[in-house]
This record gives structure tokens, C-alpha cells and sequence, in this order.
């Protein structure tokens, strides 16, 4: 029994590394995409620079969770797919706006349901947002934009660990768009309870152009740069989790009260996670 149970281990021992070794397929479900339920988590610090007449910086933070669901409507014969976010609940809170903002911003994050067309890589074409003429016109605020940020390219090639691959993705919202340069790393490959897994390490980097159409207008000293990690559903086609965090120095400059900010320290920490509701 011993004997048997010794060469059981080994052949599952090189199993596991004649596995290491090979080509892994990196792919998103874009056919038959089960049902998701995600939940999007989003803080943001704002710091203001340090004078000489003050101990500590003046701060600004806010912290939004939202809870929406992700379908699949209508798959292409060119292997893309058009999926429809809705948004169930919403929960915001900032130490700088008052309970009636937080309920305004609530109710206009409620409706913000989103479609998109997602290719078997991970890149998404045409977003589009419904009732963007209640926006509030804070960046923070754009789900859309929120999402996009964590959404991983695959390299639509197969990989080797330790693999590394570039994308550009464009991030469109409010009438401009901005490229965020994404690099990616497969860091890992496992099972967990029976489904093959990926950990996917992310670097991204991108410059924040003011909106000439906003009230509020944010320019970037520089680039805005952040790390993260994706779990990725290898047998399932979809992401499991993810997070990033960035870090970057924008102006900022209120039309309204004819006021600039300049040289804000803004840190903006996203997280993702999601379950599926009816795995196929």
C-alpha cells in the first residue's frame, strides 16, 4: 500500500511539473459566458502639499462599493461578445460632502448600467453608459472607467510562466479618451477545488487629460502609475479577482469657482472580486 501510494504521489509530483513546463491558453469566455456577480470596490486619497504653516497636509477621501451583475447578451462568429453590467446596490461615503451628496451620487451610480463588446482576449470596444446626463463629473465616479482600469489583456497567444506582454487599452469617458499601458506577467498556475487558475501580476501607467467639457478639470504632473494582480477562472473564461493600486500628482482646476490645486498626491486603490452565479 505504501509502495503504491509512494508512486501515486510521484507520478502527481511530475505531473505537476511537466505541467510548469508547458504552454498555458489564456482565454475569456465570450460564448457562453456564465452569469456574474461582482462587487467593486474603490478608495480614493487626495492630499494637498504640505505648507509650512500646517503640521499635516489637508486630505480628501472617499470609499465606494458597488455590487452589480455581468451577463452575456449576444456572441459574434468572430469570437467577441456584447456583455450588459447592471448596478444593484451602491454605497459612498467622502469626509468632504455632505449626506445629500452621498444619497445624489448614490442614486446616479444606481442607474449607471453599462454595455460593452469584449473580445476573447479581454479588450472591450464600444462602452456605452446610460444616463450619463446625471453624472456628477468627478472621475472617481465613472464605474465604466473604474473597470477598465483592473479589466486584464490577455496576450491571445499561449504563455509560459514567467511570460511577459504589453497592451495599450483605450479608456473613453467624457468626451476624451485616455491610453492606459498595461504590462502584464503570468505569475502563476494552480488548482483550486477542481478549477485551473491563473495569478497574473499587472503594471499600468497612463496621463490624465483635463475634460475641456467639465467643471472640474484634472491634468497629471507626469504619468499616473500603479501595481496589481489578477486571479484568473482558466476554466471558466473569467476573472475571479483583482486589484490595483495607483499613485500619481494632478492639477486640478474647478471652472466654477475659478480655483487650481495644483500638485495634488492622489492615491486610488481598486478592488474587484466576483462569483459566478451559474457556472456552465
Amino acid at each position: 500500500m505504501n509502495f503504491i501510494k509512494f508512486c501515486a504521489s510521484s507520478a502527481a509530483f511530475l505531473l505537476l511539473c511537466s505541467c510548469s513546463n508547458n504552454d498555458v491558453s489564456l482565454s475569456f469566455n465570450t460564448q457562453n459566458a456564465p452569469v456574474q456577480k461582482f462587487t467593486l470596490e474603490a478608495n480614493l486619497n487626495v492630499f494637498a502639499p504640505q505648507d509650512s504653516m500646517s503640521v499635516t497636509p489637508e486630505s480628501m477621501e472617499t470609499h465606494l462599493n458597488a455590487r452589480s451583475t455581468l451577463a452575456q447578451t449576444v456572441s459574434f462568429d468572430n469570437g467577441t461578445a456584447r456583455f450588459e453590467m447592471k448596478i444593484d446596490t451602491v454605497d459612498y461615503k467622502s469626509d468632504k460632502r455632505s449626506v445629500e451628496d452621498f444619497r445624489y451620487i448614490e442614486k446616479y451610480l444606481s442607474t449607471q448600467h453599462f454595455q460593452f463588446k469584449m473580445a476573447s482576449d479581454g479588450a472591450i470596444s464600444d462602452p456605452s453608459v446610460e444616463d450619463s446626463a446625471l453624472q456628477p463629473g468627478s472621475e472617481e465616479l465613472n464605474l465604466m472607467k473604474l473597470f477598465m482600469k483592473v479589466q486584464p489583456i490577455l496576450p491571445g497567444s499561449p504563455v509560459k510562466l514567467g511570460d511577459v506582454w504589453e497592451r495599450p487599452v483605450e479608456i473613453p469617458a467624457n468626451g476624451k479618451t485616455t491610453t492606459v499601458y498595461k504590462s502584464f506577467k503570468l505569475d502563476d498556475v494552480y488548482l483550486h477545488d477542481g478549477i485551473q487558475m491563473a495569478k497574473i501580476d499587472m503594471n499600468v501607467k497612463y496621463m490624465e487629460v483635463p475634460d475641456s467639457t467639465s467643471d472640474v478639470r484634472m491634468e497629471s504632473n507626469g504619468f499616473i502609475v500603479g501595481t496589481g494582480s489578477i486571479l484568473f477562472d482558466i476554466t471558466h473564461g473569467v476573472i475571479t479577482s483583482g486589484n490595483l493600486e495607483l499613485s500619481g500628482y494632478l492639477n486640478i482646476h474647478d471652472i466654477v469657482a475659478s480655483q487650481v490645486l495644483p500638485n495634488m498626491h492622489v492615491i486610488q486603490k481598486i478592488k474587484l472580486r466576483s462569483e459566478l452565479e451559474q457556472a456552465q
